[in-house]
């Protein structure tokens, strides 16, 4: 709390604990970019002094790379839920599709950071390390894939890694123009994102169906 214009630092409450610092760190991270985010800024959206925030991280980097690390996990324990391969494959991938969507959207400061990351707009120092970490949960549905594959669920000439990336990058793409798609009839995202989910998962799992729309254009 402040005093006149002295701060008098003490360990967050459990009302200001480790995840209120996560979550104004995510806020600063996110306005200003890695650069910009200051230790300061950071501690005066929590609450806190300074010295409380290096009570339970280290460094900035060890801050920023929390604040992600702990989106991402978050992330792999639904994707432990969904993607089962005992389970219908289509059932399982508009799961999946569904649930990254809403990941997103709730987690829309920590995307944000990143996308910014996977565009090679983040701090040179922890790049790599942010990107393994997202990595994970690529190669968890690529692995998946490829299981499904193996086993003739899907078609067997399919490229996992193509396939991962197209209903990755389809949320990520979406999530990011959300605020323009709402000018496009029917694509109000924000607003509906299991319909989007399911299409892009049918769309995904039935194709366009290319072949029979032109024999039937021949007959």
């Amino acid at each position: 709390m402040e005093t006149g214009t002295e701060t008098i630092d003490r360990p967050p409450d459990a009302a200001t604990g480790r995840q209120r610092l996560l979550d104004a760190a995510a806020e600063e991270f996110s306005q200003h970019g890695y650069a910009g985010a200051s230790i300061a800024a950071i501690a005066a959206r929590a609450g806190v002094g300074k010295s409380t925030i290096f009570h339970h991280f280290e460094s900035k980097d060890a801050l920023y790379l929390s604040v992600i690390e702990g989106a991402a996990t978050e992330f792999a324990r639904t994707l432990d839920q969904v993607l089962d391969v005992t389970r219908d494959v289509q059932e399982s991938l508009a799961d999946f599709q569904v649930a990254h969507l809403r990941h997103l959207f709730r987690n829309d400061k920590v995307a944000s950071l990143v996308l910014r990351e996977l565009r090679g707009e983040g701090p040179g120092e922890t790049a790599g390390q942010v990107r393994e970490v997202v990595a994970g949960n690529y190669r968890r549905l690529v692995e998946y894939l490829a299981v499904v594959r193996a086993s003739g669920a899907i078609r067997n000439d399919v490229d996992a890694e193509v396939a991962a990336l197209t209903m990755l990058s389809v949320n990520a793409f979406a999530f990011q123009i959300r605020e323009v798609l709402k000018d496009f009839q029917g694509l109000d995202v924000g607003d509906d994102p299991d319909g989007f989910a399911a299409a892009v998962t049918d769309l995904v799992c039935r194709g366009l169906n290319v072949a029979t729309v032109s024999e039937g254009k021949k007959e």
